[in-house]
């Protein structure tokens, strides 16, 4: 019986170690890399580029000055219809939020895509741009490992 004992928790060991092969599988399409891309200031409006758009649509934006804490940081989940992609460009006018110079921020974006969803159960994706702005001009900043 001891025996039985040392088996069945040697095996599921094993397993928890391991990690179950059917998850593993699936997660790279599930939790895809961020698409780090650059910001450019287009007259007031801040775009950040967002490379095969496809069907892609904005489900939720978080823009935030760099260093703050997670619990201050701006969101909005389901954002206006006014933002959208509109050749690879998805830009943010000063009416939906406002930068100030001499400041580094970061943008995510995460975007779904319904073909994608069936195609493969897994449908959103995330975009990423860190960069500070200065005398009219958005500086591309690189994003630390603890930002990704």
């Amino acid at each position: 019986m001891r025996y039985l004992i040392k088996f069945v928790m040697t095996v599921a060991c094993v397993h928890v170690l391991t990690g179950c092969p059917v998850m593993d599988s699936d997660l790279d399409k599930r939790y895809p890399s961020a698409d780090i891309t650059r910001a450019t200031l287009k007259g007031n409006d801040l775009c950040i580029a967002v490379p095969y758009t496809a069907d892609y649509r904005l489900r939720m934006i978080s823009i935030y000055p760099r260093g703050s804490d997670p619990k201050t940081r701006w969101y909005k989940d389901e954002p206006d219809l006014n933002l959208t992609i509109n050749q690879g460009q998805l830009c943010i006018d000063p009416a939906f939020y406002t930068f100030e110079e001499h400041r580094q921020y970061v943008i995510r974006a995460v975007m779904w895509s319904d073909k994608k969803y069936k195609e493969t159960r897994f449908g959103s994706r995330l975009v990423m741009a860190a960069f500070e702005i200065e005398n009219g001009h958005a500086y591309r900043v690189v994003l630390e490992e603890r930002e990704l």
